[in-house]
């Protein structure tokens, strides 16, 4: 392990990572600040979008904490997500089943040729870390939303969806700090703090481009501009107080 460390390649590659943290951070904070700031600026009945979103965040929060951590439902659309890769590039994928993730999965060995090129060891870890990045429930959530608007009138529809994209973000967030969390003891902490960066900033604008389908006055634009205002605000900051 010290061989490694004192490798130039791998303090350089460190080195570069902690730089990708530091530099996602500002971003990530300002989308952060933005999507908060413009849900509370739309009327859903009697209370803001925000709030119906942060109520479901955190009843998620508390069932994960006290009730239950439901992992076969997480791992379910990383299933999913294998099979369709494995249909679009037509090789092997990494499993994520039984906790392996991106960069440590398990073989196993299958009766069908099927079965193998959904589950082996031999596969890409982009294609194994794609479904941390995708928020397969909280998108799910939106398009029934949207499909439901054809029959159900959309002021019945906009509260129950802000609560379950709240509720699904957090299970999605959450459930994936777990997971990577579990494989910690394999990489160094920045590596670990990107994954996480990276994670939050791609599911918060992925939730974006999705969350019009359910509340109609959410707009996506906006909040990219105003969160790149906020964001350029902080690296402002940060390097007028670093080279002034």
């Amino acid at each position: 392990m010290a061989k490694k460390s004192l490798n130039p390649g791998g303090v350089l590659a460190r080195l570069v990572k902690a730089a990708m943290v530091v530099l996602l951070l500002p971003a990530v904070i300002g989308m952060l600040d933005a999507t908060a700031r413009h849900l509370d600026a739309i009327a859903l009945h009697s209370r803001m979008a925000g709030y119906w979103v942060n109520w479901g965040f955190l009843s998620y929060v508390g069932v994960h904490l006290i009730l239950v951590r439901p992992r076969p439902i997480f791992h379910a659309s990383h299933r999913i997500f294998a099979v369709v890769a494995a249909w679009l590039f037509g090789g092997h994928v990494t499993s994520v089943e039984d906790g392996t993730g991106p960069t440590g999965a398990k073989r196993r060995k299958s009766s069908t040729a099927d079965d193998e090129t959904v589950s082996t060891a031999a596969g890409s870890p982009l294609v194994a870390f794609s479904p941390y990045v995708i928020p397969f429930y909280t998108i799910l959530i939106c398009g029934i939303a949207a499909l439901a608007r054809r029959w159900i009138e959309q002021p019945l529809i906009e509260v129950p969806a802000a609560f379950l994209v709240g509720l699904t973000m957090a299970f999605h967030w959450i459930m994936t700090a777990d997971d990577l969390q579990e494989q910690r003891d394999q990489w160094h902490i920045e590596t670990y703090l990107l994954a996480i960066s990276l994670v939050f900033l791609l599911t918060l604008v992925l939730t974006l481009i999705c969350l019009p389908w359910a509340i109609p006055q959410v707009s996506f634009s906006a909040v990219m501009s105003d969160g790149a205002a906020r964001s350029q605000a902080i690296y402002d900051a940060l390097f007028g107080q670093l080279f002034r």
